[in-house]
């Protein structure tokens, strides 16, 4: 019975990494990749690339090595990492599972904590153990498998329509580091400091005067692109989306219905 749990624990836990390293992949070639630009773990910053290429890596190694032992120590060592990283994160937008406006909370991080806990005790247990790899393999496509198809239902169905009507005023909020940022503007033809449309749609720096007080409004903007709506009179009813995607979305949107008004 125990051989199956830990089978179970190795598969479940490496199609998880794979499911989730693909779902960043995917999100990064679409320039959907909400990834945070500073710490994400402890003072560090860890770039998305190189999580995915671990994420790879170990579950990889977890899987065709014969030793349990050795593949739950891996695991249980990169889920420790990602409770780290999670609560650096918490209550941010982090990107981990490619999932657009997903924050970091107490689920994600007690997740991985108990994930971590089983693996590790699995490594010393003193019972014999067989994990047949092809098993550990069949039981990890099917969890990426899974994990892909439900954050792509969880993208679809967390996509709601924005009521703006209230809102006068578009910021577009770009960093100097950010890839994204760069080609926003090329494909957009504005900078840093632009405003269109009698002053509805301003370009704005990250460090922005307009920016510092949504933050201290409690409007979270840490994640560039960033497209925010806004009221002038209530800034802290402002909506905020990420992407180079949905900011040229809403800004064609925004143009649309101002142009309409100005009518």
């Amino acid at each position: 019975m125990k051989s199956i749990f830990v089978t179970l624990l190795i598969g479940g836990a490496s199609g998880v990494l794979l499911g989730t390293a693909w779902a960043k992949i995917w999100a990064a070639a679409r320039t959907r990749l909400a990834w945070p630009e500073g710490a994400n773990f402890f003072r560090l910053h860890l770039s998305s690339n190189f999580v995915i290429a671990t994420e790879i890596a170990v579950s990889t190694i977890a899987l065709v090595v014969p030793n349990f032992r050795l593949s739950s120590l891996l695991l249980a060592i990169i889920y420790a990492g990602f409770v780290v990283g999670a609560t650096t994160l918490k209550g941010q937008e982090c990107g981990c599972f490619g999932i657009e406006g997903l924050k970091v909370g107490p689920v994600h991080i007690w997740g991985c904590v108990f994930t971590a806990a089983a693996l590790l005790a699995s490594t010393v247990s003193s019972e014999e153990i067989t994990s047949p790899r092809p098993l550990r393999l069949v039981i990890a496509l099917v969890s990426a498998v899974v994990m892909t198809a439900a954050m792509q239902l969880w993208n679809r169905l967390s996509r709601t329509a924005v009521d703006d009507a209230h809102h006068d005023q578009l910021l577009i909020v770009l960093s100097p580091t950010c890839t994204a940022c760069s080609a926003l503007k090329v494909m957009e033809n504005h900078d840093v400091d632009d405003s269109e449309l009698a002053g509805t749609i301003l370009w704005v720096d990250r460090d922005s005067e307009q920016i510092v007080l949504l933050r201290n409004a409690g409007v979270d903007v840490s994640v560039y692109p960033a497209v925010v709506s806004m009221s002038s009179v209530d800034p802290s009813d402002a909506h905020v989306q990420s992407g180079l995607r949905e900011c040229r979305e809403v800004l064609q949107s925004w143009r649309t219905q101002q142009i309409a008004i100005r009518a």
